[in-house]
């Protein structure tokens, strides 16, 4: 029986294809253990070191490897952090599936590798990244471009999500999710500026559902969920899932200007803070990315947008709940 090799299966995304595969069809490599309690083999490593690739390889009857393992936080990671995981990782696992005869090979990339653009993003767009992060991972992407080059029987899957969010995230959208419930939130500006998000669980039957369709050569495509929806529209249906209102509007200037003391703040400490300029800035910044061309395959997604938020928003409401009982 053929399996999956899943890098970073212990991590967010990873942890909601332990729901959607049976436990017998895949193998976790990882350096963390999965919080998910299952049967299916969990293999420590790292995707840098070809001996832990094999070694998650050998003996498991891998017909396919999803690499989800990922350098991507914006905070504490150096520059070449990135690349070390997300283009020499590939390489790495590129590198294996040569000597195991793996003809498959599923990854995880971004929609940073378009950078921040006006237009909407579409596959047949030139990639023009403008982060470490979004440098890295289409450095990948040219790493598995020249493996599939090397055999036309090879088949290679890009997927391109947008910011993925769900139960388990602990990072942007929960962060989201606490200041508008801790009333800290406000508007900035119009906030009228396009967020493209995907729901984890949609994320993960869009990817199974490209796998069973894979053929020789490079397939991309982006995923994100719709409606596409604005910032206000977002925070004001996370609010209304709260029974919470955000009652404040500030204009950008003054919005930046006042994540100035978080900066100071993160750099005399080394903490990460939730609030900084930066990410103020981010949050007014539209990011519109189009997943037409998985709609027009034929992918339905079981949730749509306004559905995976307040499905979030129970999680979250829920954790909540555990730890104040646990405290």
């Amino acid at each position: 029986m053929s399996r999956i090799l899943l890098t970073g299966a212990s991590g967010f995304i990873g942890s909601h294809f332990y729901n959607a595969l049976a436990e017998k069809n895949f193998v976790n490599l990882d350096l963390k253990e999965p919080s998910v309690v299952s049967t299916a083999p969990y293999i420590p490593g790292d995707i840098r070191i070809e001996a832990d690739v094999r070694r998650a390889i050998q003996g498991n009857d891998i017909k396919t490897i999803l690499s989800l393992a990922a350098k991507h936080h914006d905070f504490g990671i150096g520059h070449d952090e990135y690349f070390d995981t997300n283009e020499d990782g590939t390489r790495v696992i590129c590198e294996a599936a040569s000597a195991y005869d793996i003809k498959e090979i599923v990854f995880f990339s971004s929609v940073a590798v378009y950078g921040i653009s006006e237009n909407i993003s579409t596959e047949t767009m030139s990639p023009l990244p403008d982060s470490p992060y979004g440098r890295s991972k289409l450095a990948g992407e040219q790493v598995l471009n020249q493996w599939a080059a090397e055999d036309p029987t090879r088949k290679v899957l890009i997927i391109r999500p947008t910011l993925v969010f769900g139960s388990n995230n602990m990072a942007n959208m929960r962060n989201l999710i606490r200041q508008i419930d801790s009333g800290l939130y406000f508007h900035l500006g119009k906030a009228n500026n396009i967020k493209s998000i995907a729901y984890v669980e949609n994320v993960v039957a869009a990817t199974l559902f490209l796998m069973k369709r894979m053929k020789p050569g490079v397939a991309i495509f982006n995923y994100a969920d719709e409606p596409q929806l604005t910032t206000r529209e977002i925070s004001n249906i996370i609010a209304q899932a709260l029974q919470k209102k955000v009652r404040l509007t500030i204009p950008k200037t003054l919005g930046v200007m006042m994540g100035i003391p978080f900066d100071l703040i993160i750099k005399l400490s080394g903490k990460n803070l939730p609030i900084s300029s930066s990410r103020i800035k981010k949050l007014g910044t539209s990011t519109h990315h189009s997943a037409k061309k998985i709609f027009a395959d034929g992918f339905k997604p079981e949730y749509d947008t306004i559905e995976g938020l307040k499905k979030m928003v129970e999680w979250y409401k829920e954790k909540k709940k555990q730890e104040y009982l646990s405290s």
